[in-house]
């Protein structure tokens, strides 16, 4: 298929765009629910929060596997079909267990358990939709639709979630989350006869993970940027569930203002994925998700450094556009370097490493935000200075270097 030009934005299918509403409406409550568990953990100290987030990590971690085949043996709609009920139900309970009991730990850690438990089986198959969707040529374009799209609600719905979550903490979380899953089920059930149907697997679980593994593993380019996705994972995704909160507390800053701090973040991705969504990924993605990271690594060192809340600001809109401009360069490669097929078990291998990766920083980086003379912000610091030598590292890769997308 012929590349689409610069304008041709609207040659991704329509299909493609239903889902894409359905997604970000998950999205916004998934943000508000990530929020509000992160904000209600960190009452109880770093060292706790971290260990409720590696709670969550880890039976996605021992599940994810099995998730992967399951979505790429029965189809990525139905398995998240089923897996956006359990959430709805699970959300939905949410609010009267909070009003009778509260937030105390016991509950966190409950939740924290079964909601990792259907991640395992609902992030492979939602994160492989996109190349299920539309033509590889186009999916930088759909991942970054994806990203303007959903910054434009978790600008707006972070914001929001941290309002929540001021005024009536998990219980509003919980019912705002049910009816985004709600509008993600409707989505589902109008596209359930739009997408082609699974291809042949090979006979026995054990035997499709095997598979999966070996394609993942077996190829140079995507070994390398499973690789790198890792490092990068362990370093980058606890900024706004851990890190952020432990920072505005840190600063004397309430759940709103932590809730903006972490929308600063996804509007500096969304300035990355506009341009992508306009004028496509640049010629050398691999070169410029190294790039990605040393802006992070910028904006990590400036949130480790300045006090005034605008500077403060200033600094996750920078970090944010690292990480945009290394995700969205990195995924559609990523994607792109297998199969049809593969697709959610690829998915599940790339939830898997990072994964593990959580489970070891998150209460590490817990456990040292409450280490006298080390605190939040020397933790900033390191995580700058790991982005930046991982950064580099990159660069040194000529299999990332030279990679293409399409």
């Amino acid at each position: 298929m012929t590349p689409p030009t610069d304008s041709d934005t609207q040659r991704i299918p329509g299909r493609y765009w239903i889902w894409l509403f359905g997604a970000v409406v998950s999205l916004l409550g998934d943000l508000t629910m990530t929020f509000a568990i992160g904000w209600s953990a960190t009452q109880h100290g770093g060292g706790v929060a971290g260990l409720i987030l590696l709670l969550a990590a880890a039976p996605r971690a021992v599940l994810l596997l099995v998730g992967g085949a399951i979505g790429d043996k029965y189809g990525a709609p139905r398995v998240l079909l089923v897996s956006c009920t359990a959430m709805f139900l699970v959300t939905a309970a949410l609010v009267p267990a909070t009003l009778a009991v509260g937030e105390p730990v016991w509950l966190l850690v409950i939740l924290a358990l079964v909601v990792g438990t259907i991640d395992a089986f609902f992030l492979p198959s939602s994160r492989s939709m996109p190349r299920l969707l539309v033509p590889p040529a186009q999916v930088p374009r759909a991942l970054a639709s994806f990203q303007v799209t959903g910054v434009v609600f978790a600008v707006t719905g972070t914001a929001v979630g941290g309002v929540l979550v001021s005024w009536a903490g998990l219980t509003a979380a919980g019912g705002f989350d049910a009816l985004t899953f709600g509008v993600m089920i409707i989505v589902l059930i109008l596209l359930r006869n739009t997408i082609a149907p699974p291809g042949r697997m090979p006979a026995g679980m054990l035997r499709s993970i095997g598979a999966g593994i070996q394609v993942a593993f077996g190829r140079p380019l995507t070994r390398a940027l499973l690789i790198t996705m890792t490092v990068a994972a362990g370093l980058l995704m606890p900024l706004d569930a851990l890190l952020f909160p432990l920072l505005a507390r840190d600063h004397g800053w309430n759940a709103a203002t932590a809730g903006l701090l972490v929308a600063s973040r996804s509007l500096g991705v969304g300035v990355i994925a506009l341009r992508i969504l306009m004028r496509g990924a640049f010629p050398r993605p691999g070169i410029f998700a190294a790039l990605g990271l040393l802006v992070a690594a910028a904006g990590l060192l400036g949130l480790s450094v300045l006090e005034p809340l605008p500077l403060t600001f200033a600094a996750g809109v920078l970090s944010g556009i690292g990480v945009g401009t290394f995700t969205g360069h990195v995924l559609p490669l990523l994607m792109n370097s297998v199969e049809r097929e593969f697709q959610s078990r690829l998915q599940s291998i790339v939830v898997l490493c990072q994964s593990l990766a959580i489970m070891v920083a998150n209460p590490l980086l817990g456990g040292l935000a409450d280490v006298s003379g080390i605190g939040i912000t020397g933790v900033c610091l390191a995580i700058s200075v790991a982005a930046a030598i991982t950064g580099c590292v990159v660069l040194t890769r000529p299999v990332l270097r030279s990679a293409t997308v399409a």
